[in-house]
């Protein structure tokens, strides 16, 4: 417990909201609370301050931070770095504690004295763009589903790889994107079948593939709006999956497989190269 009486009264009071006092302490600090309208005042600023650094921080973890450092936990050195995206977990918050409540609460006095410029660059710097959003709607979706039928021995797809041409009319036609089965035996992975999904409210065609190992990957692909299209390749991550996203003639495609694989991208750009 800490000894807070000599400090000011804002330090005072924000470790009294930790719990971070002794009880005399505590005591006195509450009786000073049920007589100065003030020091009230100032309590509730701080718990709001409290409050708002919690989610502020919980929102921050939540921000892309670099997949190969995640891949390097799981595999040790020798990843290279890419531009590579991850999402930070719950976890990650139990064991990180870098924000201060005093700090907070300086924040939440700003806020609560009229700081309206704060909060409006504050939005405009956390906020994406609406194109990204809109990508990683339909990307969360695929990860749902891919933990779901990843699992699945007897039923992993709708329809088996024996009925590969049936399988491209019907995705085809019922997806809006003309395409190929990429034949990615080179490597290693050995096409299982496919699925339809939804994703985004649009249909969305899922081609599986299972590995040497037993690791199942699927590409899947929805229609777009005509716009500018581009070969860039992006990485990304959700929790244990791994994903490779592109657009191209229309479409958008994502690649998703376990996150630890460390060949994705390579898998991506040979499967975009003959779909």
């Amino acid at each position: 417990m800490q000894q807070t009486k000599g400090h000011a009264l804002e330090v005072r009071l924000s470790a009294y909201i930790d719990g971070e006092i002794g009880e005399a302490e505590r005591h006195e600090l509450d009786a000073l609370l049920a007589r100065d309208d003030d020091a009230k005042a100032l309590f509730e600023k701080l718990k709001a301050g409290s409050s708002f650094g919690d989610t502020a921080f919980e929102d921050f973890l939540h921000d892309p931070v670099p997949l190969a450092l995640v891949r390097q936990i799981k595999q040790g050195p020798g990843v290279s770095p890419k531009t590579e995206r991850v999402t930070a977990t719950a976890a990650n918050v139990r064991n990180v504690r870098i924000w201060p409540r005093v700090l907070a609460a300086s924040v939440a006095l700003l806020l609560l004295g009229g700081s309206a410029g704060f909060v409006i660059g504050t939005a405009n710097n956390v906020g994406e763009p609406a194109k990204v959003a809109a990508a990683r709607g339909w990307l969360d979706d695929i990860a749902d589903y891919h933990r779901i039928y990843s699992r699945q021995k007897e039923h992993l797809v709708e329809v088996p790889a024996s009925e590969a041409p049936k399988i491209e009319t019907w995705l085809a036609s019922s997806v809006g994107v003309p395409f190929r089965i990429p034949q990615l035996g080179g490597k290693g992975l050995t096409f299982e079948g496919a699925r339809l999904l939804v994703a985004n409210g649009k249909p969305v065609a899922q081609l599986v593939y299972r590995s040497t190992e037993g690791e199942i990957f699927a590409i899947c692909f929805l229609k777009t709006s005509t716009g500018p299209q581009s070969d860039d390749f992006d990485e990304s991550i959700r929790d244990d999956l791994g994903m490779v996203s592109w657009q191209r003639g229309g479409a958008s495609f994502v690649l998703v497989g376990p996150s630890a694989h460390v060949g994705m991208q390579d898998i991506a750009e040979a499967a975009a190269a003959t779909i």
